[in-house]
């Protein structure tokens, strides 16, 4: 594991409100480059407010010097979850907290995505049209 990906492991192994976490996108991956952001995904025992993810974006992007987009596993939805889940390398939390939230993903497919896709279908005949 790099520094870069064991300081962000240890930064949110030391919050005791965040139960599961990953890192995806690019520093995941291994095809980042200087430009590259943190791409970070959280699951927290409270409500994720807009100043704790702000203050959590600030230590993250001061911990690394890189942009931080930061995503609230519990408003994910897909293909972006699909993404973390594919991609994505799990830094804090449970084997059963991470099945929880592949059965989650798996559901959305099966029951959402076609509806999502037939409506996008929908819309872009319309454009065309």
């Amino acid at each position: 594991m790099s520094a870069t990906m064991e300081s962000i492991r240890d930064y949110l192994q030391g919050d005791p409100d965040v139960c599961l976490a990953y890192v995806f996108g690019s520093i995941a991956t291994g095809r980042a480059n200087l430009h590259s952001d943190l791409d970070v995904a959280v699951s927290t025992k409270t409500e994720l407010s807009p100043e704790r993810k702000a203050a959590m974006v600030g230590d993250l992007a001061s911990l690394t010097g890189r942009p931080v987009d930061l995503i609230d596993l519990r408003r994910a939805g897909e293909p972006l979850l699909g993404e973390i889940l594919r991609d994505g390398r799990r830094l804090k939390g449970s084997h059963s907290q991470h099945v929880e939230l592949v059965q989650r993903h798996i559901y959305n497919c099966e029951d959402f995505l076609p509806i999502v896709r037939r409506l996008l279908s929908e819309r872009r005949q319309q454009w065309i049209r």
